[in-house]
């Protein structure tokens, strides 16, 4: 009878001999491999501008190429350290177990890393799940299926490969991107050069003030407002003002529904081309159809003798409807992915995203809470240089038509109630962000009230959209006083308050309004004619 011991096959040792130096062909591959991981590790911080980037290219005042080099570098710096680390290792003993773990780590990672992208599909703690289901197979198939868990190790290795050519991919996606030039973040009209426009001739002209506070809630500013806020501007401006309370949105996204207002049209899918040419597809109209300033309010207000003037957030204003503005600034400061800036350094966009890749991984909730402050600190940036500039514009009372677009209350919140100040970290709700639209809702009023044409001055003061709980409330910067305040429901309803020249009482529209239709409203009051709502 044969020996027991000669019947049970037990698997060979992990552990192998010491390796030959790698050949010149074989540290090309290694370095090639480690490039192509780097970039699926940091692809985070630039995935928004493969593919061309028009997304951010659409919303961002200044050339890309500094943000584009620091990820260029930023892959170089973590391949070349992958590489500095597996080659030597690749010589040695325990590669096989180094190996296993990466082959262990790397997937879930990966996904840890692109979870952004899934959330909030992704319910917490999914990624250690996986991890533990795959690390478990690994081991089976090591202890077990050894013949299997080495063809996994050859397919990884060539997988591997193809990383390389996404790190391509990249490098192309991003050098493209670096030699785009942006349209014109600023247009100076002859009548609002700083100490000259004091010396013109008052305006006799009627006034339209056209104000999008950024996601401006009507449930939250008037139906349901929370017992500790106080907003008196907008009560004030509602004593003397039709109020409608049942607004119906005209998309969920800022970047269809303002040129949706502006043009009068609903839009329902846009392109922003490399050329900064701005093409939409309006709802119910077959085929692409170009926006410029000539075919919007801004064109038909020229048209009508009014002068124009524009200060806004988000959207490239200047870039878009320039042809029929007189008078434009346009300015977003709000970080891209991997904590950057354009008005960073290289430097510092090349060494932010890796010092938060390694405080993620040491800890992840003190990483978040930095970005989350990050982000706060752009943002008031932001915000207070675009006070600045609509400051300026309204104090100089040249302009007949102003239309403002300013990033209160969107997230990320900016305003203390506890300070009453602004505040450079993550700790405020949507409810201080209002309080801080109704500060600036009180200064545009005051400043208004100062010009000799208040009397003649219509003023409408919207919201593009509703508070949007959904979007908000799986981020780091979602606070209990949100979850309070939110009452776990997305009120679609954007708040509309309009002001129409010498009105001292209060109206309610409480019919089901389109919010398309202030539109009409703007282009009655260009054309001298009684508002109908």
């Amino acid at each position: 009878m044969e020996p027991i011991h000669s019947v049970v096959r037990m698997p060979k040792p992990l552990a192998s001999e010491p390796r030959k130096k790698l050949t010149a062909g074989e540290l090309v591959k290694k370095l090639s491999q480690c490039i192509g991981l780097a970039s699926l590790v940091v692809a985070m911080n630039y995935g928004d501008l493969l593919g061309g980037g028009a997304d951010v290219r659409m919303h961002v005042p200044f050339r890309l190429t500094g943000i584009v080099a620091a990820q260029l570098m930023d892959i170089v710096l973590v391949g070349l350290a992958l590489f500095a680390i597996l080659v030597p290792l690749s010589r040695t003993r325990i590669y096989p177990w180094v190996r296993l773990v990466l082959a262990m780590l790397a997937p879930p990672y990966l996904m840890w890393r692109m979870q952004a992208l899934f959330e909030p599909i992704m319910f917490d703690g999914l990624v250690p799940i996986i991890f533990a289901v795959w690390a478990a197979l690994l081991v089976l198939l090591l202890l077990r299926f050894r013949r299997l868990y080495n063809y996994l190790m050859k397919f990884g290795d060539f997988v591997a490969i193809f990383f390389a050519f996404f790190a391509l991919f990249s490098a192309v996606s991003l050098c493209w991107v670096m030699v785009w030039k942006p349209g014109p973040y600023e247009i100076r009209a002859s009548w609002n050069q700083g100490s000259k426009a004091t010396a013109l001739t008052p305006r006799q002209h009627p006034l339209l003030v056209w104000v999008v506070f950024d996601e401006l809630s009507y449930d939250q500013v008037f139906e349901h407002r929370a017992h500790d806020l106080a907003l008196p501007h907008f009560d004030e401006l509602r004593q003397v003002s039709t109020v409608f309370s049942n607004v119906q949105p005209v998309g969920y996204k800022t970047v269809k529904i303002i040129p949706s207002l502006l043009t009068g049209r609903v839009i329902d899918d846009y392109r922003f081309r490399f050329n900064n040419n701005f093409d939409v597809h309006y709802e119910g109209v077959h085929g692409w159809q170009p926006v410029r300033g000539g075919n919007s309010v801004f064109g038909d207000a020229q048209r009508a003798g009014w002068r124009t003037a524009v200060v806004g957030w988000y959207n490239p204003y200047c870039t878009i409807y320039g042809d029929a503005i007189d008078d434009c600034y346009f300015m977003n400061l709000d970080r891209i992915d991997g904590l950057m800036s354009q008005r960073d350094t290289f430097v510092k966009n090349t060494w932010s995203p890796l010092e938060q890749i390694v405080r993620e991984i040491r800890a992840p909730a003190r990483a978040d809470r930095r970005g989350c402050n990050y982000d706060v600190k752009q943002r008031l940036a932001t915000d207070l240089d675009l006070h600045d500039h609509w400051t300026e514009v309204l104090k100089t009372d040249q302009a007949d038509f102003v239309f403002l677009h300013l990033s209160v209350p969107h997230s990320p919140n900016v305003w203390s109630r506890i300070d009453d100040n602004f505040t450079q970290f993550c700790d405020s709700s949507y409810l201080d962000n209002l309080a801080l639209t109704d500060r600036v809702l009180g200064q545009l009023l005051a400043t208004l009230k100062a010009s000799p044409r208040w009397g003649s001055t219509t003023m409408i003061v919207q919201g593009d959209h509703g508070w949007r709980v959904d979007a908000w409330n799986w981020l780091p910067a979602w606070t209990e006083e949100d979850d309070a305040a939110s009452r776990g429901v997305f009120d679609q309803r954007p708040a509309l308050i309009i002001h129409q020249p010498g009105q001292n009482q209060p109206q309610t529209i409480a019919n089901p309004w389109p919010i398309i239709q202030v539109h009409r409203v703007v282009e009655q009051v260009l054309h001298g004619q009684p508002l109908k709502f």
